[in-house]
């Protein structure tokens, strides 16, 4: 095979393979692939009750439960995932930092499809950017001392941290 075609070959593969790669699980599909991933945190998520006066939202939207001192929340539109949200309190410790870790592994692994270690470097880098945008943030002073970023995924797919001294949130969305 020439050079020509196999990287016509090796292009034309990336290019298939890439929207299967970035297709997001719908709303139950997600639920259950959560439950299997997270392990040890014996995931489950609930519809809360919402007492409100005005306006509804068109979201349906579940709490995640743990076995862990994770705060959670999926919001879906019918079947369709619209956002996951994940956030601790600080200060935490190193066990309870490891658990949002996995959270956050998990979470990669049932929208997405990932492998667990695709997951984990995807949440271990946020870690690292956001810690050295917070760090960057205090260093400068700034009036809302954050570190934030968010990178985009193929499909209309956002992920994120916001971390500040008080708590850290990680955020999947789908725009799509």
């Amino acid at each position: 095979m020439t050079r020509a075609a196999l990287a016509f070959l090796v292009c034309a593969t990336a290019l298939v393979a890439t929207p299967a790669d970035a297709q997001i699980a719908g709303c139950t599909k997600f639920r259950d692939n959560m439950e299997t991933a997270s392990g040890d945190l014996k995931v489950s998520f609930v519809r809360p009750l919402v007492v409100s006066r005005g306006a509804q939202s068109d979201f349906d939207q579940y709490d995640l439960i743990s076995h862990a001192r994770i705060d959670g929340v999926l919001r879906c539109r019918g079947e369709t995932f619209v956002s996951f949200e994940a956030t601790i309190h600080m200060p935490a410790d190193s066990a309870l930092i490891e658990r949002f870790t996995s959270a956050q592994t998990a979470s990669l692994v049932a929208a997405l499809g990932w492998s667990h270690t695709r997951a984990r470097t995807k949440a271990d880098t946020l870690a690292h950017e956001a810690a050295d945008y917070l760090r960057g943030s205090e260093e400068r002073g700034d009036v809302e001392v954050a570190g934030k970023l968010e990178e985009h995924l193929p499909d209309d797919v956002t992920v994120g941290a916001i971390w500040t001294r008080t708590e850290r949130t990680f955020l999947l969305l789908h725009e799509g």
